[in-house]
């Protein structure tokens, strides 16, 4: 299993993602999700992709099929103690299509009905959103015609390590147990919510935080 994606939740319309574009980074193409009530600005590289998400619409986000992903709470930005974040992982063996951790079935509306979205079961809010998806692929996998700008004004291609803090004074749950063995992958108790990412294995001494 590895990661995905990364999901920040983020003020309307995601103003950071300009200084992403300052800082040097190339943006991908961005998405609406119908029927869930949530929109993104999206920046790749070549093995994980950091996703600015927000609210589009308020009801669509709190409706039946789509409030239990607790989506609506994280992009309001209205509490400490509640993560912005949401990470996504894959497989790293083709066909392993059953998450490793205790997880819920989503259906989105904007996915075929034979695909699905894994969501871990039990985790408080304080945590991040972990989800796995059985269908995902690197990007630098992706048939050419569909494949997401990667090359940044930067020198930076893989991320290599992801560290997750989160504001939390009690123990993690199990599926951050579960998690903190993937290889790269760490997630550990602070004062705040902050992502670490390292690229490259920091060959170039680059790293950067997210929060």
């Amino acid at each position: 299993m590895e990661i995905d994606h990364i999901y920040i939740c983020t003020e309307y319309k995601a103003p950071a993602g300009d200084l992403l574009i300052e800082f040097g980074l190339v943006e991908g193409s961005s998405n609406i999700h119908p029927g869930q009530g949530t929109a993104n600005r999206r920046f790749y590289f070549h093995n994980l992709m950091v996703e600015l998400l927000w609210v589009e619409n308020k009801d669509e986000v709190q409706n039946e099929r789509t409030r239990s992903m607790r989506l609506f709470e994280r992009c309001r930005l209205s509490s400490n103690a509640i993560s912005p974040f949401g990470i996504a992982f894959r497989p790293t063996i083709e066909k392993d299509e059953t998450a490793p951790f205790p997880a819920w079935d989503y259906h989105p509306f904007y996915l075929p009905d034979f695909l699905k979205i894994q969501v871990a079961d039990n985790t408080p809010l304080s945590e991040p959103m972990y989800f796995y998806l059985s269908f995902a692929k690197r990007q630098d996998q992706v048939a050419l015609e569909r494949r997401e700008p990667m090359e940044h004004k930067v020198p930076l291609k893989e991320v290599t390590s992801v560290k997750i803090h989160v504001n939390q004074d009690v123990v993690l749950s199990d599926t951050a147990g579960i998690l903190n063995q993937v290889h790269g992958f760490l997630i550990e108790k602070d004062k705040e919510h902050l992502i670490e990412l390292e690229f490259d294995n920091a060959i170039t001494n680059q790293s950067n935080a997210l929060c």
